[in-house]
């Protein structure tokens, strides 16, 4: 049976908090690229790419959804009992 390596001395609690802190950074670059905005073409405000945008409901130059429609629903009415 082979021993297997033991280091010397304790790692030091910077060390270990630097390498992490490096490692949450990265993680953090990595997740404000993957999401990225783009201006309208219809109203010009920032929208996520290949989504519908959520002030006027234009994808691809179609109209998906009216936003005048979706705000305006009227309320559920009770039911007596």
């Amino acid at each position: 049976m082979s021993k297997k390596p033991v280091p010397k001395q304790k790692q030091a609690v910077s060390s270990t908090r630097a390498r992490h802190a490096t490692w949450v950074r990265k993680a953090r670059t990595k997740m404000e690229n993957k999401c990225v905005l783009e201006d309208c073409k219809s109203c010009g405000e920032k929208k996520r790419m290949h989504f519908v945008c959520e002030e006027c409901g234009v994808y691809n130059g179609k109209q998906v959804f009216d936003k005048k429609e979706k705000t305006s629903a009227e309320p559920i009415q009770e039911i007596e009992a």
